[in-house]
């Protein structure tokens, strides 16, 4: 993607919020089996005092790509459910316009899911680089989840 970015049309599709997510406003833009994306349209909120965004917001977005790459069901109506157990990130730029956050898993040993992801902008400057590792609940480590 790049400056001419059509944000209404990339988040269309997007139906599932929590109470969190619906707070900052990302979007999952993908989900698949090892992968997730997730989408943030940079608005004064997201900034620190510099007017640049919050490096916490950086791990927020990481954090839910990697959940993503990490939870994908392969089981129409079933669900993946996992938690951080860490999470490594190095900032490398101020992100423009939005932040976009693309996560991929690695590895899954017994009950531990690795992912690693980056943040791009609007400028396709790499922002964040990150490693995490995901504990899954029981039944989830599988990739056909357990029964909603």
């Amino acid at each position: 993607m790049g400056k001419g970015i059509d944000f209404e049309k990339e988040l269309a599709e997007t139906t599932r919020r929590s109470g969190f997510r619906s707070h900052i406003g990302y979007k999952t833009i993908e989900w698949r089996e090892g992968y997730g994306e997730v989408l943030l349209q940079l608005e004064p909120q997201h900034m620190n005092i510099s007017m640049n965004p919050h490096g916490g917001l950086y791990m927020v977005i990481i954090d839910s790509a990697m959940g993503h790459a990490a939870t994908f069901c392969t089981v129409s109506g079933n669900k993946r459910r996992c938690v951080t157990t860490s999470l490594q990130t190095n900032f490398l730029a101020p992100a423009q316009d939005y932040v976009r956050a693309c996560a991929t898993l690695i590895n899954v040993e017994g009950q531990i899911a690795t992912c690693r992801a980056e943040i791009i902008d609007a400028n396709g400057t790499l922002c964040n680089v990150a490693q995490g590792s995901f504990m899954y609940m029981p039944g989830s480590e599988k990739p056909e989840g357990v029964p909603a």
